[in-house]
């Protein structure tokens, strides 16, 4: 893979021939690689210039002196921008991160280019107890610094960074430029709103003996890292609130992924499920009165509870609320567990309020849009525009129904309304039998009459 956006940036100092044999193994999953010398005096380099000669793949950038680890990625990044990349994969030269997982986090950065893409190491049993264990420590220490999880490893160098983010945060600290840079820029870049994604990777350890380099100094580097927890502990006392509102506003995004999850999810492989409820032709007398019973003319008001089953999860998800649905102002989903917040689907796109009144807007993607607008067509039931949009099936026992809707699109593998009466009941929207939302509708209000203030507080203005 040939990419123009997203590079390997590999920080190197006296790592002897590991640099070359590491660069080649990349360059089987990734191009380009670039290498950052940071001054050294092995000539370790000088294969890899030679490669860069007939390849042009791969970049050599030489740092006079020997600045640390931190300076090189620093050198690299400029040189990045400069270029007209957006990202960057930093590595280790000596081998022991995992080239062939490099695609598929260049792939999760290209579908989040705002997050950082961090590797949450898996060791084997030949790494030494004493590093496994050390870690813990800095895992901790991160976890008081953000005021809580989302920095699996703050050690772990095999990243993939949004590169304007990261010079941002080489700009807010004179330090970050040795053994320290690891952890205090994940820390900055968490700070500044820079989202994570945790992914596992497997990594080798290397002994000396097995031509593993390492030039951490216990003394010096541990001294380091001492002051580098001080001196972000120390930030934290004045940074506390913001990077408390900054959780908080994540935590809504967070549960707004999670009632949108299956609606952003790629279209179902499968085929449409079986429906052996029998074909409603248009025009079918027993059905007709029904259908247009179930259109939304007036405003229309219900409280619910959705049940959201994924394949990942034993139990459903539970959520729960009130929903509000207009011909002229859109759906608005009220949220009152497990959070309070509101979400709005209108013709501008999807809108998130938190329950101080804020809103966020979310940003578009087109498999959502697609989804949310087919499920604002459910609710609205306009006859001939759910027609034009789904085959119908349907049966009856007294005065219960059940509507199934096959879209004629690959959006979901069916859509099934049951109700008594006039009433809609429940709503199933079905990707596959363990990818599905069912929202059970309570306490129906047809003709309703939304206030001003109502609209004001519950749909975009």
């Amino acid at each position: 893979m040939n990419s123009s956006t997203h590079l390997v940036l590999i920080p190197s100092y006296n790592t002897g021939p590991r640099l070359l044999s590491t660069v080649a193994e990349v360059l089987c999953y990734w191009a380009p690689v670039w290498v950052v010398v940071d001054g050294s005096t092995d000539e370790s380099e000088r294969p890899v210039e030679q490669l860069a000669l007939t390849d042009p793949r791969i970049k050599v950038l030489k740092l006079p002196r020997n600045r640390g680890k931190g300076a090189a990625i620093a050198a690299g990044v400029s040189a990045a921008l400069d270029a007209g990349f957006t990202h960057a994969l930093a590595m280790d030269s000596d081998g022991q991160h995992p080239a062939d997982l490099i695609g598929q986090f260049m792939a999760l950065s290209a579908q989040q280019p705002a997050a950082m893409i961090l590797g949450r190491p898996i060791f084997g049993p030949e790494a030494p107890l004493a590093r496994r264990q050390g870690r813990k420590l800095s895992v901790a220490m991160v976890r008081v610094e953000i005021l809580g999880p989302g920095i699996d490893d703050p050690l772990f160098g095999f990243r993939v960074y949004p590169l304007a983010a990261l010079s941002q945060a080489f700009r807010d600290t004179l330090w970050a430029r040795g053994f320290d840079f690891d952890q205090e820029v994940i820390v900055r870049m968490f700070w500044a709103g820079v989202p994570t994604v945790n992914v596992p990777a497997p990594c080798r350890y290397l002994s000396r003996a097995d031509g593993g380099v390492s030039h951490f100094n216990y003394l010096r580097d541990n001294v380091l890292l001492v002051w580098l927890q001080l001196r972000l502990l120390a930030e934290l006392l004045w940074r506390w609130p913001r990077v408390l509102k900054l959780r908080r506003s994540r935590r809504m995004l967070a549960l707004l992924a999670l009632a949108l999850l299956p609606l952003a999810a790629a279209p179902a492989a499968s085929a449409p499920l079986a429906v052996p409820d029998p074909l409603i032709a248009a025009g079918d007398t027993a059905w007709e009165p029904l259908l247009k019973k179930l259109a939304l003319v007036h405003d229309r008001q219900s409280h619910f509870e959705e049940r959201r089953y994924f394949p990942f999860r034993t139990g459903p998800v539970i959520l729960a609320g009130t929903v509000r649905i207009s011909p002229t102002e859109g759906l608005s989903l009220e949220y009152q567990s497990p959070e309070a917040h509101l979400v709005i689907v209108d013709s501008a796109g999807l809108l998130l309020r938190d329950s101080h009144g804020r809103d966020r807007a979310v940003p578009n993607d087109p498999r959502m849009t697609q989804s949310l607008e087919a499920f604002v067509s459910i609710l609205r039931f306009d006859p001939v525009q759910i027609r034009s949009q789904y085959v119908l099936h349907g049966s009856r026992s007294g005065a219960a129904w059940r509507l199934s809707l096959i879209p004629k699109s690959t959006e979901w593998s069916a859509i099934v309304l049951t109700g008594q009466d006039d009433a809609l009941g429940e709503i199933e929207l079905i990707r596959t039998p363990s990818q599905r939302i069912a929202i059970r509708l309570a306490q129906v209000q047809d003709g309703v009459e939304f206030s001003a203030a109502d609209r004001a507080r519950y749909f975009r203005q």
